[in-house]
């Protein structure tokens, strides 16, 4: 695949109620600073050290990012409408879980198989 045919788009899904908008909170105010994929990842990996102020403190800080501006981004609920609108859009489409996979518009299995015939699919098509 040649650069520019395809791009990859992130909808935030906090499905697992507060905790997990806190979480697309915090990486919607990281990814303000370009620290999305970081944090994203801790995240994802259950760190529970990123539910307490020093731990989310420390990693904001690792990361390289200004956590007077990250803490303001927290606490002004700048990005909630984002969320929220992601999360609507998410039910409207019937997502009930992460990952979910979508190519132009249409499900896809989150195997590599599927994406790939998917995305390959979506190349070739007229």
């Amino acid at each position: 695949m040649a650069t520019g045919q395809a791009r990859y788009e992130y909808r935030y899904m906090p499905v697992l109620g507060d905790p997990a908008v806190y979480a697309a909170v915090a990486v919607a105010c990281a990814d303000e600073q370009g620290g999305f994929w970081p944090l994203h990842d801790r995240f994802m990996l259950a760190d529970e050290t990123l539910f307490s102020e020093a731990g989310l403190r420390r990693q904001i800080e690792f990361e390289g990012l200004d956590y007077d501006i990250f803490q303001q981004c927290m606490t002004d609920g700048a990005t909630l409408p984002l969320i929220q609108a992601s999360y609507g859009e998410g039910v409207e489409r019937g997502v009930q879980g992460t990952p979910t996979i979508f190519v132009n518009g249409v499900r896809v299995d989150h195997s590599y198989d599927a994406i790939a015939d998917a995305v390959e699919r979506a190349l070739n098509a007229p």
